[in-house]
């Protein structure tokens, strides 16, 4: 349990590229309706489809050559149009294109790579140093933090992490020298040799692997680790550091499994994660892909970077480009727009996190409906955001990090990810936990905890499962290739030992055992668990059920109601309220009852205080 709450914030992070210039209204708009806090990115470097994140010229010119005068321009330009305004200032540690050319190492795709560079590490902690000394001298007053980034998107992202390199080659050994390691030989090629197993590796026979994939992380982490230090080093005490890091759960993302070193040598304040990751559809709950026990037992916050793609939003990047499909599938009309932003704040609010709005490619709220909405959450938010008390969910989501390690097919990994996505779908909320943070735990409230990833088990944890989760009366589920290594041994009867399922049988389907204090739940293949039977399992655990047909996240003091299509509908609380009100409307929707009903627009999204 952490020592004390943390204080969420409400902020706007302007647009990329040119698209800044294009929406100094909308910044207008946002200092009317109250918003102070101002994400600005003044960076070196370009992204992915190869424009440059920033409109204005480079601040970083040469090895150690800068030109504070454009970040001096960038903060003033929006003065002009939010006088008040307090900052959060991305560094961008990126390498900028001259930099990256000179030195033939491009750390937006090979951070773990750069990390063992001397002279791009050297000329980086300098422009690290400069930038912090400049602005803390000069702007020190209207900064409220740093977020300190690098990586593709500057999310610390490299996707070929375990691709090998000349430096990483020659450092491996001396890593597993420190470690204590088995000083073995450097892959000579990613993820292109035949494996003993389809999906995990084995850790008899594969030991090098598992190895590699530990040292690349680890690389990643150090650079974290170093970049986090120096910063403190630089700004005031009240300052405070973020990093889009630590997306552990997000199967597809390399880079980041070592989190939780940086997290207890480095701790930043606040950990990002864009709202993209997860999906958008309406009718079901949002999502985040923080792991929020990892993060508030350590007391960090995490910031929801909403991104979704309104139906006003542009997309049109260049006259050849114009993004679409994927994670740029935006809402249909205003009307979803509407209800959409509504149930991501109401999720913020109830799970005590802090949130943007980021207008990437500017267009995003601009509709007279939307900024109604903008402008009343801004006032929502200073009442209701310290209220409440965090997440009452009684489903626990489980990533352990050393099976992570063991896992090879990604997509299959991939796959734990798409069962919360199924999980948010039938409109349940979940929290989420690394293995780690089960110890320090009190699972007393979770009816339902589903294991991702479990392919690693020992003796230790096995006690520690038989002991503390499954117990209760609780639903424990498992997937994939659960416990098949055992106290480092690969057997696929150790899947049978922990689940009892025996491999023929495992393969279709689900399996439900009742055990004596307990029920157990076996998916081999987690798509054979649908929205619709993850629902009845969360029934038949006894997970309160707030609403049916309709999406909710709850804490003690608030209740957030989502759902496609509109009427009346009927929610239970587990407790009685001496008083209901729906926040953004200001109505007493009911007093002294523990049942109500209320209206919903079709779509809608109602946020409940309890008094």
């Amino acid at each position: 349990m952490m020592e004390k709450m943390l204080s969420p914030f409400l902020a706007y992070r302007l647009p990329y590229g040119k698209f800044l210039h294009q929406e100094w209204e909308t910044l207008e708009f946002m200092r009317d309706a109250g918003i102070e806090l101002v994400s600005i990115s003044p960076m070196n470097t370009v992204n992915s489809v190869g424009d440059a994140y920033s409109d204005y010229p480079l601040i970083w010119k040469w090895d150690t050559v800068y030109d504070f005068s454009v970040l001096d321009r960038q903060m003033e330009d929006v003065l002009v149009h939010h006088p008040s305004a307090r900052f959060l200032v991305t560094v961008d540690l990126n390498s900028p294109i001259w930099l990256a050319r000179r030195l033939s190492i491009d750390s937006f795709y090979e951070v773990s790579n750069c990390s063992l560079h001397k002279e791009w590490k050297t000329l980086t902690l300098g422009y690290l140093d400069a930038f912090l000394n400049y602005t803390e001298s000069r702007r020190g007053s209207r900064i409220e933090g740093y977020v300190i980034a690098c990586g593709r998107t500057l999310e610390w992202i490299e996707s070929q992490n375990r691709k090998p390199s000349i430096l990483k080659n020659l450092h491996f050994r001396e890593w597993c020298e420190q470690n204590g390691l088995p000083s073995l030989e450097p892959p000579l090629v990613a993820d292109e040799v035949p494996h003993c197993h389809p999906s995990v590796y084995d850790p008899e026979k594969e030991v090098a692997a598992v190895q590699w994939t530990r040292y690349v992380n680890g690389l990643t982490a150090n650079l974290v680790i170093e970049f986090i230090s120096a910063a403190r080093k630089r700004i005031r005490p009240e300052a405070k550091i973020g990093v889009f890091y630590s997306h552990i759960r997000n199967g597809g993302i390399l880079g980041h499994l070592d989190c939780e070193r940086v997290l207890d040598t480095a701790p930043p304040d606040f950990v990002l994660g864009a709202a993209c990751n997860r999906p958008a559809e309406i009718g079901g709950n949002s999502g985040y892909i923080g792991v929020t026990a990892m993060l508030r037992r350590r007391n960090i916050n995490f910031l929801f970077e909403c991104d979704r793609i309104t139906s006003t939003a542009n997309l049109k990047m260049s006259e050849f480009v114009t993004l679409s499909g994927g994670i740029w599938e935006g809402w249909k009309n205003e009307d979803e727009d509407v209800a959409g932003l509504k149930r991501e704040l109401g999720m913020a609010l109830v799970n005590r996190l802090s949130f943007w709005f980021f207008n990437i490619w500017g267009g995003m709220y601009r509709t007279p409906a939307v900024r109604a909405l903008i402008r009343r959450a801004a006032d929502v938010w200073k009442t209701y955001a310290p209220r409440s008390t965090g997440s009452a969910a009684e489903i626990l989501l489980v990533i352990d990090p050393e099976s992570c390690y063991q896992l090879h097919n990604y997509p299959l990994g991939r796959k734990a990810l798409f069962l919360e996505n199924r999980i948010s779908a039938a409109g349940l909320p979940a929290d989420t936990a690394t293995w780690e943070d089960l110890r320090e735990m009190d699972l007393s409230s979770y009816r339902m905890i589903v294991f991702e990833n479990l392919v690693v088990l020992s003796s230790e944890k096995e006690a520690l499962l038989r002991d503390k989760v499954c117990t209760g009366g609780r639903t424990v589920v498992f997937l994939h290739e659960a416990g098949i290594i055992r106290n480092g041994v690969y057997a696929e009867e150790n899947v049978e030992k922990l689940t009892g399922i025996g491999s023929r049988e495992a393969q279709a389907g689900f399996h439900v055992r009742k055990q004596k204090d307990w029920t157990m739940v076996y998916a081999f293949d987690a798509d054979a668990l649908t929205k619709e039977k993850l629902f009845r399992l969360a029934e038949e655990a006894k997970v309160h059920i707030y609403v049916r047909n309709a999406a909710f996240h709850a804490s003690a003091e608030l209740l957030s109601v989502h759902c496609a299509e509109g009427g009346v509908r009927e929610i239970h609380l587990p407790f009685r309220a001496q008083r209901i009100v729906e926040i953004f409307e200001g109505r007493v929707v009911a007093e002294n009852t523990d049942t109500f009903t209320d209206s919903f627009r079709s779509p809608g999204t109602n946020i409940y205080f309890f008094q």
